[in-house]
């Protein structure tokens, strides 16, 4: 019997939390043949183990031109995927037909892990309710999401898909804290915090380091200037703490960049997965928000009452290691528990068509 062909559209641009999103795919479900557009072959890496995944090179991240019958189903797993003026795979009236075509086919098109925003015209919100309506399933990461759309028969809400994540064979280094780093100068809203943003990280490695603590600075994305972030913090540290310093690129090296973040013993977490990744591995963590996605979380989930937004930091704020919390054992279980859901209708779909 043949294997059902299904195409992913997703962020394939070797970014951390999407790769996971894709690797999520592919182990559960290793009797699908999964089919992946990818822009750049060094953005493969985190995904060359799989046999059950055709990658194709150079492939176009809209749907124009895209045939529904060349595939058995759609997914499209992402975070920020509905902003408005997005690049990749984003809603416009190319999306609208595409979707009805596939609805009239009986083509199933499900979307997973995602929230919706931000947005700034009525003409996207619209587009976006009437293209919903022709999707088999979207299953959104956040209740403002859900309560935007709930009308919709086919909307549903469960935690990010990465809460998945087990906690096992964790060896923590002490000593250790690790700080997600996000570059603000490529945010058109963030980019007025970014020399704030940067001193206050400066500060508070050289106040870990005189601690005794080594510091881990991760990038989860090259291709959003992650990298770049860090070079411009290591610039403004004195040259008698760098020893103390490791760099963490990701250049989707998944396995051994997994391992190196969940063996931190302290995390400040800005990018988004950073969050949800500590929280999953029950990390200490403190979380600084750059936008209302990660606030939206935070509070659906009730994850902590102390973080901090971006727009209140100062250069010299200290975020003392005491300030740093795991979530609850019983509640990251719940978590876990719930984000199943995510999965839930394409799980359906593949027990009556796998």
């Amino acid at each position: 019997m043949l294997k059902r062909k299904v195409f992913i559209m997703a962020y394939a641009r070797a970014n951390v939390g999407d790769d996971l999103f894709i690797i999520s795919l592919l182990e559960r479900y290793k009797d699908i043949h999964f089919y992946i557009g990818i822009k750049k072959r060094e953005y493969a890496k985190a995904f060359e183990k799989y046999c059950n995944l055709t990658m194709i090179e150079n492939n176009q991240e809209n749907f124009d031109n895209k045939i529904p019958e060349d595939y058995d189903a759609y997914i499209y797993v992402g975070g920020s995927i509905f902003m408005e003026g997005g690049k990749v795979y984003n809603l416009d009236n190319g999306c609208n037909l595409f979707m009805k075509k596939c609805y009239e086919k009986n083509i199933p098109f499900f979307y997973i892990s995602s929230n919706f925003g931000p947005y700034q015209t009525q003409e996207y919100f619209d587009l976006a309710r009437d293209t919903f309506k022709y999707c088999t399933d979207i299953c959104f990461r956040d209740k403002y999401s859900y309560e935007l759309f709930k009308d919709i028969p086919t909307v549903r809400y469960a935690p990010d898909l990465i809460f998945r994540l087990k906690d096992e064979n964790i060896f923590i280094k002490k000593d250790t804290v690790g700080i997600s780093i996000i570059d603000m100068s490529i945010r058109e809203k963030l980019i007025q915090y970014e020399e704030k943003y940067i001193k206050c990280m400066v500060h508070n490695i050289i106040q870990y380091i005189k601690q005794g603590k080594t510091v881990y600075l991760f990038s989860f994305c090259k291709e959003e200037n992650d990298e770049k972030a860090i070079e411009k913090i290591q610039r403004q540290i004195p040259e008698e703490y760098k020893k103390s310093i490791k760099n963490i690129y990701y250049n989707g090296n998944i396995e051994e960049y997994i391992e190196i973040y969940k063996s931190m013993e302290y995390m400040i977490c800005c990018r988004f997965h950073a969050k949800i990744l500590s929280v999953a591995l029950g990390q200490k963590m403190y979380i600084l928000s750059y936008s209302k996605k990660i606030d939206n979380v935070i509070q659906d989930l009730n994850l902590t009452e102390e973080y901090t937004n971006i727009e209140n930091l100062t250069e010299d704020m200290n975020i003392d290691l005491e300030k740093f919390k795991a979530v609850e054992k019983d509640k990251i279980i719940k978590i876990r528990e719930l984000s199943q859901g995510q999965l839930e209708k394409i799980d359906k779909w593949y027990k009556e068509n796998g």
